[in-house]
C-alpha cells in the first residue's frame, strides 16, 4: 500500500508542480524527495515507482494539453517524425522522461541507503 500511495502522491505533486513551475525540471526533485522519504525496499522498486510517477504525469499533462487545442500541434509533430498520430510521440517522450524519473528515484534510494 505504501508503494501505490507514493505513486499517487508523486503524481499529484508533479501535476501541481507542472501547473505552477516550469515543466522541464519539477519531476526530478519531487521523485528524489518522494523516494528519499518513502525508502523503498529495493532499487528496482524505487526505479519503477519514479518511472511510473513521471510517465503517468507526462501522459496526462500531454493529453490534457492536446485535447485543449484539438490535436493540431501533435498532428503536425507526428507528421514531422513520420508517426501515424501524436499519441505515439507522447508515449515515446513520456517513456524517456519516465526513465529519467526512475534514475532520479534510484539515486535517492542509494543516497538514503549509503552504507
Amino acid at each position: 500500500m505504501k508503494y501505490l500511495g507514493s505513486i499517487i502522491t508523486g503524481f499529484a505533486l508533479c501535476m501541481a508542480g507542472q501547473t505552477f513551475l516550469p515543466w522541464w525540471w519539477i519531476f526530478a526533485p519531487l521523485t528524489f524527495l518522494i523516494s528519499f522519504i518513502v525508502n523503498y525496499q529495493s532499487a528496482w522498486r524505487a526505479f519503477f515507482a519514479g518511472m511510473l510517477i513521471v510517465f503517468i504525469t507526462w501522459m496526462v499533462a500531454y493529453i490534457f494539453k492536446d485535447l485543449a487545442n484539438d490535436s493540431i500541434m501533435s498532428g503536425k509533430m507526428a507528421n514531422l517524425f513520420n508517426f501515424k498520430n501524436g499519441y505515439t510521440l507522447f508515449f515515446i517522450v513520456a517513456i524517456a522522461m519516465g526513465i529519467i524519473g526512475g534514475l532520479t528515484s534510484t539515486a535517492a534510494y542509494f543516497t538514503r541507503n549509503n552504507k
